[in-house]
């Protein structure tokens, strides 16, 4: 360790802004060596001095030090990212303090916890209420799973004990209406159509006719021939039951009333203004039109007069009236503060 410098583990920065750099064991002050070179005798001391890449700034002494070759080998090691030590084995056989032999002397002799060997409480606690619970039958042994295949009804009804009754927005599917007097085999005289009506019935469009078929009569139910559609109509009514989803929408009833803002009751917007502060005098006939700058201090108006008159608005004072010789129709002031600029029409 380099004795030559006694201020002892201190940041040698604290003595940056001194010309000394600490002290020497007779207690004297170790000036810092004068740095008078500029770059370029620091670059020509670079390019002649073979030792200027070895050589270092000792922080304690501000000496240069040039570093020796082993200093230089514990350099290149570290930078490597190898042990500093050249001696030092990272290899080196582990010795095994666990081992699966029962030693006679244990590796630690602490004594075992308390809570080791004494019923706990919170678990005596929890054990309680399962076996309470299972006492009620509030807890059930689980049941072992059954691989069958259930089924059930597709169409069945709203029963509440169904499959479907547990999806409250299903909505059953209609059933079909029951045959009436004009499908029988032998139907009254009024169902049956006549000439005229069953030209109609053929002129018309499939989805405008009444009855999708003619009504027909024959002698006995023997007489009646096969429906040719029978076996279209069941597919379609199948296609219409599976495929058409029917839900329930739920329909928001709402007032119109209730879109209605409420309005505030006059009683809430009292005080009311009862007292007449100002009055604008000047004008000689019907007053047509109005504008206040964007200050808000000044307040022009055009009357039927044909004369356009600037008034202060917090003393109702006229200073100034222009006369335009014609009806004033509308007066604006120039919204841009910056410019005070009045527009108006006659």
């Amino acid at each position: 360790q380099d004795i030559r410098n006694t201020v002892g583990n201190i940041p040698m920065e604290w003595y940056q802004d001194f010309p000394h750099i600490g002290y020497d064991l007779d207690g004297k002050k170790i000036y810092k060596p004068l740095r008078n070179k500029d770059e370029l005798d620091l670059f020509l001391e670079k390019m002649e001095n073979p030792e200027y890449w070895r050589t270092v700034q000792d922080p304690r002494t501000g000496a240069a030090v040039a570093l020796s070759e082993e200093q230089l080998e514990l350099v290149r090691r570290l930078q490597r990212g190898h042990f500093g030590d050249v001696h030092f084995d990272p290899y080196q056989p582990a010795v095994d303090f666990f081992s699966h032999e029962v030693q006679i002397h244990p590796v630690t002799n602490r004594p075992a916890d308390k809570r080791s060997f004494i019923p706990s409480l919170v678990e005596k606690e929890k054990v309680s209420k399962l076996v309470h619970a299972i006492k009620m039958g509030w807890i059930q042994p689980r049941k072992p799973k059954e691989n069958v295949p259930t089924f059930y009804d597709l169409w069945a009804r709203e029963d509440p004990n169904s499959v479907l009754g547990r999806h409250k927005m299903h909505v059953p599917a209609p059933k079909i209406p029951l045959p009436g007097h004009a499908e029988s085999y032998n139907p009254p005289p009024e169902f049956l159509l006549s000439p005229e009506e069953k030209l109609a019935w053929e002129q018309q469009e499939p989805a405008e006719r009444r009855l999708n078929f003619i009504p027909q009569k024959f002698p006995s139910l023997r007489a009646v021939p096969a429906y040719s559609r029978f076996i279209h109509e069941r597919f379609e009514r199948c296609l219409d039951l599976y495929l058409c989803p029917r839900q329930r929408k739920m329909r928001v009833n709402v007032d119109p009333e209730d879109l209605i803002p409420k309005l505030p009751r006059p009683r809430d917007l009292q005080p009311f203004p009862t007292t007449q502060a100002l009055i604008y005098h000047g004008h000689s006939s019907l007053v047509r039109t109005l504008s206040v700058s964007p200050s808000g201090q000044w307040l022009v108006s055009g009357s039927d007069d044909g004369t356009v008159r600037f008034w202060e608005v917090s003393t109702a004072r006229c200073l100034r009236t222009l006369p335009l010789g014609s009806v004033v129709k509308s007066v604006a002031w120039n919204p841009n503060p910056n410019i005070c600029l009045v527009a108006v029409a006659v």
